[in-house]
């Protein structure tokens, strides 16, 4: 298979044919493209296509743990996976790093679940996570360690997600590094951790439901909007 001008193997071509031919059912185009944005992947969807968007400094070895996970964030869409959106009322600034960060925890956690008979390459990944989490801890503002700040909240939340989906050789020393600047934080994060699994993932009602959960055991209903497949609001 042949991504950005770059063969990456044939892991993944039983995945990206499930996946294109459930979105060539819905009347679109599955699309992948390079970008420089933030973040490894992008998933956008539009009337004709569904864009899956690469950041083009991915090395060809991490090219198709990235894709892989991109191509899970759309099939739990066609799934019926529930959204995390913005609450009407107008929000603070920097808000939406806690629902994206609420979204990151539960699915992506989902989606390494189905990657795991792969044993695709997540080194390079596993490195960018772990200098950037390292990085965000070695002088955090310390109002991070108040609960009422969205600061603590983004933590918290980094916290739970590193937790399930770091190496643990790796997340041993960021952990106690938390723990050691931020406690505050990294007890919130392990009340999120608790939390999530509790209801866990797999389908939509269990995704649906380590929402709810999360979103009322950290307390943040003014900064999170739940919404189902089917538009109801939770």
């Amino acid at each position: 298979m042949k991504v950005l001008n770059k063969e990456i193997g044939d892991e993944l071509d039983s995945m990206y044919g499930l996946v294109a031919g459930r979105v060539a059912a819905s009347g679109r185009d599955l699309v992948i493209e390079a970008y420089e944005g933030a973040g490894l992947s992008d998933v956008e969807w539009t009337d004709d296509a569904v864009i899956i968007s690469l950041h083009q400094g991915v090395p060809t070895h991490a090219l198709p743990h990235v894709l892989a996970v991109a191509l899970q964030h759309v099939r739990q869409t066609l799934d019926g996976y529930p959204h995390i959106t913005e609450p009407d009322e107008p929000q603070p600034e920097g808000s939406d790093l806690v629902r994206s960060s609420l979204r990151e925890l539960v699915l992506e956690s989902d989606a390494e679940a189905q990657l795991v008979s792969l044993g695709l390459d997540r080194t390079w990944e596993n490195e960018q996570r772990h200098q950037a989490m390292k990085g965000i801890l070695k002088s955090p503002p310390a109002d991070w360690n108040e609960p009422d700040s969205l600061g603590n909240l983004f933590i918290a939340l980094q916290y739970a997600r590193m937790s399930l989906n770091h190496p643990p050789e790796m997340w041993k020393a960021l952990q106690k590094r938390t723990e050691e600047v931020l406690p505050g934080a990294a007890e919130r994060g392990e009340q999120a951790l608790t939390a999530v699994k509790k209801r866990r993932w797999g389908n939509a009602r269990n995704v649906l439901d380590s929402y709810v959960q999360l979103r009322d055991e950290l307390g943040i209903e003014d900064l999170v909007k739940i919404e189902d497949a089917y538009g109801a609001q939770h």
